[in-house]
């Protein structure tokens, strides 16, 4: 069994193999993966509520998937797997604040990228790879959809619970938790570790047009728990993304029946916005790092 060391400059997960854990963690990761669609089509024949058993899929493939695989990762490889999943230490109420702020305000340029990503075209000879992203990323938001569908209370709660904290503190416990850390035991660069695993978790998505404001999405946890030490604070910030969408989603349903389609800036006025949202949302990073580096003693 190998073991984890704290190194109180760079926290970084000192782990005698890597190499190896990351293998441990991406085999369970797989088998589970296969393992999930098979229990899934046993639920088809005991029940057949399409959202129901959707709903329960989803809860599944969070707990298999996700939290079984980091969990069982850390216990098999260190002698302090709180440690290695940074569940062991808890954020300044402070802290979180100021990181939610932060999301909030990089509203507006983070639609403006999403606009662009989503209409983003691939040269003409490479239209068939494109055609195929957008089938797969249409595929992955009717399942959304379907997630949420329902303009009741009752719907909206378990929209909350399964879209909105589930899958927020799964998925930032299976790349953050366990791959950021695991990654971080090797050599490389922490900030190639942590765009690396950004890439990974929107990859994971399979949303080509949505793959660039995911992958700042995720840089921007992994940089959370770098500099926090903490788990706890991109899991907070990840679930209030996600119930903030799910929140949104459901008064526009319950309103109008239908989500709205984001619309790209065309004046002036929008476009200081943007800029403006950009310029706070940096200022928020850089006073997060600038309180936490200090607070942590992490280098740059």
């Amino acid at each position: 069994m190998t073991t984890l060391l704290k190194n109180n400059r760079t926290d970084r997960a000192s782990l005698q193999k890597p190499a190896m854990t990351l293998v441990l963690l991406f085999s369970l990761f797989a088998f589970f993966l296969i393992l999930t669609p098979i229990l899934t089509g046993l639920l088809g024949r005991i029940s057949h509520k399409h959202d129901a058993i959707l709903r329960i899929a989803m809860v599944i493939q969070d707990l298999l998937v996700f939290i079984l695989p980091a969990l069982l990762t850390a216990l098999v490889s260190t002698k302090l797997p709180a440690r290695l999943l940074c569940i062991d230490t808890k954020p300044r109420a402070i802290i979180v604040l100021w990181s939610l702020l932060t999301l909030v305000v990089s509203i507006p340029a983070m639609n403006a990228i999403i606009e662009w990503n989503q209409n983003l075209h691939l040269p003409a000879a490479m239209s068939g790879f494109e055609t195929t992203m957008r089938q797969l990323e249409s595929n992955a938001q009717a399942v959304t959809d379907s997630l949420m569908a329902g303009a009741s209370v009752p719907s909206l709660i378990v929209s909350i619970l399964i879209v909105g904290i589930l899958a927020g503190f799964s998925e930032e416990l299976f790349f953050r938790g366990a791959m950021q850390r695991i990654m971080s035991a090797s050599r490389m660069n922490m900030h190639a570790v942590i765009w690396t695993v950004a890439f990974i978790f929107s990859l994971f998505h399979f949303q080509f047009f949505g793959l660039v404001p995911r992958i700042l999405l995720g840089a921007y946890f992994g940089y959370l728990l770098w500099w926090s030490r903490s788990i706890w604070l991109p899991v907070i910030a990840h679930v209030f993304n996600n119930v903030s969408y799910v929140a949104y989603d459901w008064v526009i349903t319950r309103r109008d029946g239908f989500a709205p389609v984001e619309t790209k800036p065309s004046d002036m006025k929008e476009w200081v916005i943007v800029v403006a949202s950009a310029v706070l949302a940096a200022i928020g990073i850089l006073l997060l790092k600038r309180f936490l580096q200090r607070r942590n003693d992490i280098a740059a």
